[in-house]
């Protein structure tokens, strides 16, 4: 969209400069006219210009200068995680792999610290039993941030032409996401007397078994069952009287190949930006472009968002990325997971916290909290797209008259 624009551009001010300039060099007629020629591309230009500070305008965002623990090691760890919910099997609702995922989780957070406090949320959805499970941690605070994910991976690869039926192992939808979490918890934990929040690490059941254009993943079910069942009985987790939630964050699909979020439109826009913007500045501009895909997924996080919760669902391009083609197939697999894309999304989240609540250093960060606005923006592509479009409209006519001007007064002069 981007190279379409500036072609255009260029065409129209090539043929402006071939239609206002050239055969006129005739005294005040040529001056007359390189004033226009310039006034037209000035006012172009200033249009585009303004256009594109309006869509990317610059937050007064600087990420506060702390040493991030979510490195190469921690990546590793990660990418060990997610091989080993591969190994544990196909977390389908109601499947004992699934139980075994549960049972994995909190040993891993039981490594952190023994008594690190969880709660099991049991559900049905159809008659098949599942679980969510709910960590906390600095819970004297009073200010609730919630970091997510689904751990259930897909019944059916609805998606896959060769093996529609079969299971879907979920390395990068699914045990991407959860990986990270595990990680983050391990050094926020070690950071827990810096933070002045509380933080959730929440793993919903029943997130991706809904109906795709090949099919259900278990017939009859929605997508986000898990999510939607936690929030219905939100009062039981947390005392509304004491405390509150600032915001929540979904991580899903984070550990593909040639890793891009897009703007996700149901989430919390002051938020995602926010998130996109310190990413920006830790140097992941591929990660999170300026000028990005906008789509509206329906995620975990909507549940949270119709409780008045400030949700954001860091999410990539599933359905049409050539880079990581492998949504609901059977090869989304270890083999398609990227340790740098591990990296880049525990950074960006582990910077995202410190940045608003690590002690004193956060007093001087300027972000967008409390991320109560929300302002929905159409996608910037296509926007310089269609501004450039308008453009070509208005100088068209332009060189219209002056040719017809030029045509005029030549036929006047043989006559």
């Amino acid at each position: 969209d981007i190279a379409l624009s500036v072609i255009l551009y260029l065409l129209t001010f090539n043929t402006l400069f071939k239609s206002l300039i050239i055969n006129s060099f005739n005294g005040w007629v040529f001056i007359r006219r390189l004033y226009l020629l310039l006034l037209s591309c000035t006012i172009i230009s200033l249009l585009l210009i303004s256009s594109v500070f309006f869509l990317l305008r610059p937050y007064k965002i600087q990420n506060v200068d702390v040493k991030l623990k979510f490195d190469e090691k921690s990546a590793n760890n990660a990418y060990d995680i997610i091989d080993d919910q591969l190994d544990i099997g196909y977390r389908i609702p109601g499947e004992e792999e699934s139980e075994e995922c549960i049972e994995y989780f909190i040993s891993k957070f039981r490594d952190i610290n023994s008594d690190f406090s969880y709660k099991i949320q049991n559900f049905s959805v159809e008659g098949v039993d599942c679980q969510n499970l709910l960590f906390k941690l600095n819970e004297k605070e009073e200010n609730i941030v919630i970091l997510a994910s689904h751990y259930d991976s897909r019944a059916k690869a609805t998606k896959d032409d060769s093996n529609s039926n079969d299971p879907v192992p979920g390395a990068n939808d699914g045990a991407s996401s959860c990986a990270v979490l595990i990680e983050l918890a391990k050094i926020f934990y070690n950071r827990r007397n810096d933070l002045d929040c509380q933080i959730w690490f929440l793993f919903f059941d029943a997130e991706d078994q809904g109906r795709d254009e090949g099919g259900y993943g278990i017939d009859g079910w929605g997508w986000c069952e898990g999510s939607t069942e936690f929030v219905d009985d939100l009062d039981s987790f947390y005392d509304s009287e004491e405390e509150d939630f600032d915001c929540m964050i979904l991580l899903d699909m984070v550990g593909g190949n040639g890793l891009q979020f897009i703007k996700e439109e149901h989430s919390t826009s002051t938020l995602l930006d926010e998130i996109f913007e310190i990413g920006r500045q830790l140097g992941f501009y591929r990660e999170f472009p300026l000028l990005s895909i906008s789509s509206s997924v329906f995620d975990d996080h909507v549940a949270f968002l119709e409780e008045d919760i400030p949700s954001a669902d860091l999410i990539i391009n599933f359905w049409s990325n050539p880079e990581w083609p492998h949504h609901h197939t059977t090869e989304d697999d270890l083999s398609h997971i990227s340790r740098k894309s591990l990296e880049i999304t525990g950074k960006t989240i582990e910077q995202f916290i410190y940045n608003n609540y690590y002690d004193e250093l956060s007093n001087n960060y300027q972000g967008n909290h409390p991320w109560k606005e929300d302002m929905s923006y159409p996608d910037s592509g296509l926007m310089l797209l269609f501004i450039s479009l308008i453009a070509v409209v208005i100088v068209f006519p332009i060189i219209y008259y002056f040719r017809h001007y030029r045509n005029t007064k030549n036929e006047d002069v043989k006559s």
